[in-house]
C-alpha cells in the first residue's frame, strides 16, 4: 500500500490534548461550568425536545438565536455570526484573513490553539508577548503591528490561561491604532468586572465606533453549554460577510441552537452564579497566596498560579525525597508535583508546569464551594508536607 502523506505543514501540527482522568472526583481543568443548567431551563428544553424536528436542517442564517442576540446588542441580525463554539469562529477568521505568506498576530502566552489555527490556515504566526504579569501593552502591540504588518490581529481579553483583564481604554487604543482586522476573543468577559464603568468593559460597546473588529463570545463558560459547542460573534456587516464565506452550510446543529436560545432567554438566572464564582475565586486566591503561591490577577472563572521561589525549592526538594522522576528547574518540578499530588486525590487541574513562559504554572477552574474547600485543603496539606 502506498504511504499516505498529508498536506505540507500538517506534520508539524500537534493534536490538541488535555489531561483526562475518568474517575476524577473534582474536574477543574477545562474552565467548564461545574453546575448543570438551572431546572427552569432544563424543563423548557425537555418540552422543546418533545416537538423538535430532528429531520430538518438548521437555518442557513443565525435564526432565532441570532435575532435574540441582535436585539440585546442593538445590532442587525446580519451583524451576528454563530459557530461551533467561539473556537470555530477563531479558526475561520484565520482562514478568511490569513493564507500563504500572510502573518497573523496573536498574544503569548495565551490560548494554545491560536498558533494551531494559524498553521492550519497556511499562515505565518506572529506572536506578540504580554507583560511579565500577563497584561497587554497597547503601545507595544501597535508598534508590533506596524513592524510585522499582520493581515489579522487576535486579542484575548480576559486572557487565557493567565486570567488578566485589560481595560476597555487600553483595548480601544489598539483598535484605533492598527490597520488590520482585529478578533477580540472575549470568551470569559461575563466574569469580568471593573469598578465605575458600568457595562462598558467589553468591545461590544464600541460596535458603532469601529468597523475593523469582530467580538467573539461563547456559551461554553458562563452559560455552561460546553457540551453543545455554541459561540457567537458580532461586528461590522463587511467582516461578517467575509467570515460567512469560509463557514460550511448548516455548520451549527439545530439542537444546539435551540438549547442556546432557551439558555440565553434565561440569562438573568446565570448572573447570581457568576457572582458566586467571583466570590469563590477571590477566596481561593487569598488561600493560594497564603500558601506561598504567586497568583495572576483574574477576571475569569479560573485562577493561574505559580510557586514562589521559596515554595518552589521546598516542593522540588519534597518531590525528590518522594522519588518522583521529574526534570527541569525547581519551578518545573514544583508545578509537576502539585499536579501529581492533586491527581492522587482525584482532583484534576490543568498542568502548565513545563510551559516555557509559565514554568511551574497550574490553572485551576473555580468549582462549587465544596469542591473549592477540598482543593484548598489538599493544596495546604501538600505545602505543609513539603515544608517539614
Amino acid at each position: 500500500m502506498k504511504e499516505m502523506t498529508a498536506r505540507l505543514g500538517l506534520d508539524k501540527l500537534e493534536e490538541y490534548s488535555v489531561e483526562t482522568v475518568p474517575d476524577a472526583d473534582i474536574v477543574v481543568n477545562a474552565n467548564e461550568s461545574n453546575w448543570n443548567l438551572p431546572k427552569e431551563v432544563l424543563t423548557q428544553i425537555l418540552e422543546e425536545t418533545k416537538k423538535f424536528l430532528f429531520n430538518r436542517y438548521p437555518p442557513l442564517d443565525t435564526g432565532k438565536l441570532g435575532r435574540a442576540l441582535g436585539n440585546d446588542l442593538h445590532v442587525e441580525q446580519e451583524q451576528i455570526i454563530i459557530g461551533n463554539g467561539s473556537s470555530e469562529l477563531l479558526e475561520k477568521a484565520c482562514f478568511a484573513f490569513g493564507g500563504m505568506g500572510s502573518k497573523i498576530a496573536f498574544p503569548y502566552p495565551s490560548f494554545s490553539m491560536y498558533g494551531v489555527y494559524v498553521q492550519m490556515a497556511d499562515s505565518i504566526g506572529a506572536p506578540y508577548t504580554l507583560t511579565q504579569d500577563g497584561y497587554i501593552d497597547p503601545e507595544a502591540v501597535i508598534d508590533f503591528c506596524q513592524r510585522e504588518n499582520p493581515s489579522l490581529l487576535i486579542v484575548c481579553n480576559p486572557n487565557n490561561p493567565t486570567g488578566n483583564f485589560n481595560s476597555l481604554e487600553n483595548i480601544e487604543k489598539i483598535l484605533a491604532g492598527v490597520s488590520c482586522p482585529v478578533i477580540m476573543d472575549e470568551a470569559y468577559m461575563e466574569f469580568a468586572q471593573e469598578p465605575d464603568t458600568g457595562n462598558k468593559i467589553s468591545t461590544m460597546s464600541l460596535l458603532e465606533k469601529y468597523t475593523n473588529f469582530l467580538c467573539l463570545r461563547t456559551f461554553s463558560k458562563a452559560y455552561g453549554l460546553a457540551g453543545l459547542r455554541v459561540g457567537y460573534g458580532t461586528g461590522s456587516t463587511e467582516l461578517i460577510r467575509i467570515m460567512q464565506k469560509v463557514l460550511l452550510p448548516y455548520h451549527v446543529n439545530s439542537y444546539s441552537l435551540m438549547v442556546a436560545l432557551k439558555t440565553y432567554e434565561h440569562k438573568k438566572l446565570f448572573a447570581d452564579r457568576v457572582q458566586l464564582i467571583r466570590r469563590q475565586r477571590n477566596k481561593m486566591q487569598g488561600k493560594l497566596e497564603s500558601l506561598g503561591f504567586n497568583v495572576f490577577d483574574s477576571e475569569t472563572n479560573f485562577l493561574f498560579f505559580l510557586p514562589s521561589a521559596d515554595l518552589a525549592f521546598k516542593l522540588s526538594r519534597y518531590a525528590i525525597k518522594k522519588g518522583y522522576k521529574l526534570l527541569g528547574s525547581n519551578e518545573n518540578m514544583a508545578g509537576s508535583l502539585v499536579f501529581q499530588e492533586l491527581l492522587a486525590e482525584k482532583i484534576l487541574v490543568r498542568n502548565f508546569s513545563n510551559h516555557p513562559a509559565l514554568p511551574g504554572g497550574i490553572r485551576l477552574t473555580i468549582g462549587t464551594e465544596d469542591e473549592n474547600i477540598k482543593i484548598a485543603a489538599t493544596l495546604a496539606a501538600i505545602c505543609q508536607r513539603a515544608g517539614e
